[in-house]
């Protein structure tokens, strides 16, 4: 069997990705040893926020945990893996399906598998710093919205099973980082009202739409999580609003500067290139500006793991502008 750019990928990603995933369990293990009542709280509707609004994976690892007879660490590994595995799948077939990566010689195509590669390693090393159970099932979600996003019109999947399964996508993610969802296509929404919003996987006018509506459907299910089913749910001594905190203490910048640094380096790229390419990708970066936005004014920047999701989405964008970058040096 020939060895090609795109099979070599999905091999040499899944032997990385399950590695991650066995230290992910080790990190579960130790949590679990720590305390065998850990995530019990959010099950019990006694957590703060917003870590009791985030419910959906502790469910799902509860259930199975009754269904299998498995610990809850077990659970939560086997979720992550299959989070993780799907997301990178995803993620290596939209860049598959640019424009730049069809047009590109064999040679690039390699680059890009390997930049590919790279890029998914250096935000997985972030994943054990304060790692939290929705992280992985958040970039899943995520990459498959990014996905249907992306799917030609002309390739057979009818608008209305695209428009179900974003909407689909929300409403899980509601349950599981709602602020991801909500804000995410809220960017999406801002993106329709541009020329990019001609070139998604809708009409423009029902892309529009159906991004508004699964910012709302998410919102929706926030605000019922944090005023119906946990009102008791308080941020405690914490504090809600970060940017005064995240400007005078200069030691949260440094992980910050390090993990954005691809993604910055990517922004000068499209800004600098006028990029137009991939309206889906475009459309995903205007959603996670807007999300960034949000969480260097109320999240800990120092938090990365945050961002990590929606880092995750931008890889075939900033591999794209990587490939270009690279096509540029060699036809000097």
């Amino acid at each position: 069997m020939t060895a090609t750019p795109q099979r070599m990928a999905r091999l040499v990603l899944a032997i990385s990705l399950l590695s991650i995933c066995f230290l992910d369990f080790c990190a579960y293990r130790q949590t679990h040893l720590a305390s065998a009542d850990a995530w019990m709280d959010v099950l019990r509707g006694t957590a703060s926020a917003p870590l009791q609004y985030r419910v959906g994976v502790v469910e799902a690892a509860f259930w199975l945990s009754q269904h299998l007879h498995l610990g809850m660490h077990y659970c939560l590994t086997l979720l992550d893996s299959i989070s993780l595995l799907v997301a990178a799948t995803v993620l290596l077939r939209v860049l598959e399906r640019t424009n730049v990566y069809r047009r590109s010689s064999i040679e690039l195509q390699w680059f890009g598998a390997a930049a590919a590669i790279v890029l998914v390693q250096f935000y997985l090393a972030w994943l054990l710093y304060l790692q939290r159970p929705e992280t992985l099932p958040t970039a899943m979600l995520i990459a498959l919205t990014l996905w249907l996003w992306q799917l030609d019109p002309a390739a057979g999947m009818r608008r209305g099973a695209i428009v179900a399964g974003l909407l689909g996508m929300a409403l899980m993610q509601g349950v599981v980082r709602a602020d991801d969802a909500c804000l995410l296509n809220a960017g999406i929404f801002i993106a329709t009202l541009t020329p990019l919003g001609k070139r998604l996987s809708l009409p423009r006018a029902l892309a529009a739409s159906t991004s508004l509506a699964a910012a709302l459907t998410a919102g929706g299910v926030q605000l019922y999580l944090a005023r119906v089913a946990y009102p008791q749910a308080t941020y405690g001594r914490v504090k809600m609003w970060q940017l005064r905190p995240n400007l005078i203490h200069a030691t949260r910048w440094p992980p910050f500067f390090l993990f954005m640094l691809p993604v910055g380096w990517m922004i000068a790229q499209v800004v600098r290139r006028r990029f137009d390419g991939d309206a889906a990708g475009l459309a995903m970066l205007f959603g996670a500006i807007v999300y960034a936005a949000l969480w260097v004014t109320i999240g800990k920047v120092d938090e990365v793991r945050i961002f990590l999701p929606l880092a995750l989405a931008l890889t075939p964008l900033t591999v794209e502008m990587g490939m270009l970058r690279a096509g540029d040096s060699g036809a000097q």
